[in-house]
């Protein structure tokens, strides 16, 4: 299929579209969605329902079979790492996801914010969020098998934002019953469903498509995001809540570090990634998603692809890191107590606590601070916080090892 093009694009070649729509969906390897849309007009719908289709065409395919082997290669780099230095890592990576993803749709969200949000017992307006990206971080993912379960996650992401934002309270049995439009600037570019009847019905066809067998996981998974996107169900933090979705089908099937990398690798280029919504809703696409696939694919891999360099630069770092340990005056504890120093300064942000320490050794609390007291005075550590107690390691080892 060399020479592929977008049907928007031979419209505008004079090429006799009703026949290229006629061979395409005749094509013995199309496949059709059973997933329906009312394509759009300058930000309006018309009124000819189209089924969603696509064509194997071989970039999706070879995106497929790199995109596994990408998350192969992500799992035995990973398992490579020390648990504490793993666990730091997947804590950042959810961190700048969780950045991200609010980012696209114009949130700003610091680390900081994060950082106090997981660390309080109160619940602000990140908590829900946070909540469900940990929840992939320890594989503790969610099914969805009906319209009722994505309210539920809804509001437990999105609580706490509605209760500042009322006029964004859902209004609907389950979901919103009034219009959205999608603007940009005064312009309309997309309208989504409009009756809630019509957005329970577009959604339990969704959730029959997510549970069929006859297509491959990430075609299933691209295209589930995309109709999402499509209907819009709530008045706000439609993106934001499809992205999570994916996130976590993508940590489920395949591993979490690719699944808390797309909107990362989506940020950077955020224009496209809208712009892929739209053409794929055009009236002059035809309900043809095979260029969505490839492009949403391409974000996929293109996620995988900075784990992997940022997982391979890090262990490069980890091992000389251990190297020069054993070249150093220390004792067995301490040099156990310098390892995780290093690793937490390699792979986390956030320094750690002197209680958080004692647990990963299993050492008492008046037993490290005997040996804290000795890197010390050996100029290995320094103190940075009392309230709570907290040490890192000290400016002139930081330098030899950065």
């Amino acid at each position: 299929m060399e020479n592929y093009l977008k049907l928007s694009k031979l419209y505008y070649k004079k090429i006799n579209i009703e026949e290229e729509l006629k061979k395409r969906l005749e094509n013995p390897c199309v496949y059709k969605t059973s997933l329906y849309i009312f394509p759009v007009l300058r930000g309006e719908r018309i009124k000819e329902e189209m089924e969603l289709f696509f064509l194997p065409i071989k970039e999706i395919l070879v995106l497929q079979d790199e995109i596994i082997q990408n998350s192969k290669d992500i799992i035995k780099l990973s398992e490579e790492l020390p648990g504490v230095a793993r666990e730091y890592c997947i804590r950042e990576i959810m961190v700048n996801e969780i950045i991200k993803n609010n980012g696209i749709e114009g949130v700003h969200t610091t680390k900081k914010d994060i950082y106090e949000s997981m660390n309080s017992a109160k619940r602000n307006r990140l908590s829900g969020i946070i909540k469900k990206y940990s929840q992939i971080t320890k594989n503790q993912i969610e099914r969805i098998s009906s319209p009722e379960e994505i309210r539920k996650i809804y509001d437990e992401i999105f609580g706490e934002e509605i209760l500042t934002n009322p006029e964004n309270k859902l209004d609907g049995a389950l979901f919103r019953k009034n219009f959205v439009y999608i603007l940009s600037g005064d312009e309309k570019i997309h309208l989504g469903d409009t009756t809630e009847e019509m957005i329970l019905n577009h959604i339990n066809d969704l959730i029959k498509f997510m549970n069929k067998k006859d297509i491959n996981f990430l075609l299933k998974a691209c295209i589930t995001h995309y109709y999402f996107e499509y209907i819009h169900p709530f008045y706000d933090g439609n993106g934001r809540f499809g992205r999570l979705l994916l996130s976590m089908y993508l940590a489920r099937k395949l591993d979490i570090f690719t699944g808390l990398s797309l909107s990362y690798a989506i940020f950077s280029e955020k224009e496209k990634y809208s712009k892929l919504f739209l053409d794929t809703s055009n009236s002059k696409n035809y309900g043809e998603v095979t260029f969505f696939l490839k492009d949403m694919m391409e974000f996929i891999k293109k996620g995988q692809k900075s784990i992997m360099i940022m997982l391979k630069n890090k262990k490069e770092k980890l091992e000389f890191s251990k190297e020069y340990l054993d070249v150093l005056n220390l004792d067995a504890l301490e040099k156990r107590i310098m390892y995780i120093y290093i690793q937490n300064h390699i792979f986390s942000d956030l320094p750690l606590e002197d209680e958080e320490l004692a647990e990963i050794l299993g050492k008492s609390r008046p037993t490290l601070n005997k040996n804290i007291k000795k890197l010390i005075q050996k100029k290995y550590i320094k103190e940075i916080s009392r309230k709570p107690m907290i040490h890192v390691i000290d400016n002139k080892l930081e330098e030899i090892l950065d």
